[in-house]
């Protein structure tokens, strides 16, 4: 039997736009708005696929294992369905963590280096150790003059997040620093509330906080270089 064709444009087209760069073009940032926007649809097309691939791999264990069958085949069967079960969609929720810490980063040093270019900025980056994220924002917000400042609840999220993503690379996710925990579980409770399975949960935040961020960014950067190009 032929297979269903995977891609559906009209289901693609019901996503919701993780980001809309702004009005004025500024490289970085629509290059931001298709990397994550297609992030997004891989998250969202893998997540899709991995749910349906172990429904169908307990199905057919549950069936082999109710056949007269031989133990070895039996056991093969297991050994592949149930790491499966255990690990495919941890693999995809720590992939696309990663990768959104990695286009995040990409999006702060592009801006830098346009920022760099259109001011006449030499200034270093930061080196007072802490993430790169981090020195990236302060850099822009205090050498470039681009009013980039977020409350603490955003800091503190991000945090989170950064940890979250740590603990599945290192596989150390039970060590989430004492601090850390309350806004954990806030974060845990707010998207179980909403249907979502925690590590899909700590995903779609990364995704908004993100996408937020940048955005603040990207308006930061627009307004200082609109100083620049028309001052008053």
């Amino acid at each position: 039997m032929e297979k269903p064709f995977i891609f559906n444009f009209d289901e693609l087209l019901q996503l919701d736009q993780i980001y809309v760069p702004e009005g004025y073009f500024y490289q970085p940032f629509y290059d931001f708005d298709s990397r994550i926007n297609s992030l997004y649809r891989y998250f969202y097309i893998n997540q899709k696929t991995t749910n349906q691939f172990l429904i169908e791999s307990k199905a057919s264990y549950v069936i082999n294992r109710a056949k007269e069958s031989d133990a070895m085949l039996d056991t093969i069967h297991s050994e592949i369905t149930l790491p499966d079960v255990e690990y495919h969609l941890n693999f995809l929720y720590s992939s696309v963590l990663t990768q959104l810490f990695s286009i995040f980063e990409n999006v702060l040093i592009e801006a830098i280096d346009l920022v760099r270019e259109d001011l006449k900025i030499s200034d270093e980056i930061p080196k007072d150790g802490g993430p790169i994220a981090n020195r990236y924002l302060k850099w822009l917000d205090r050498s470039a003059g681009c009013e980039v400042t977020f409350d603490k609840n955003t800091w503190a999220t991000l945090d989170v997040l950064r940890e979250i993503r740590n603990s599945f690379v290192h596989a150390n996710i039970k060590k989430t620093p004492v601090q850390m925990l309350n806004k954990l579980k806030e974060i845990k409770d707010k998207n179980l509330k909403q249907g979502y399975e925690e590590q899909e949960g700590y995903v779609l935040e990364a995704f908004s906080l993100i996408s937020n961020a940048v955005k603040v960014v990207e308006v930061g950067v627009i307004q200082r270089l609109q100083q620049i190009l028309l001052p008053i």
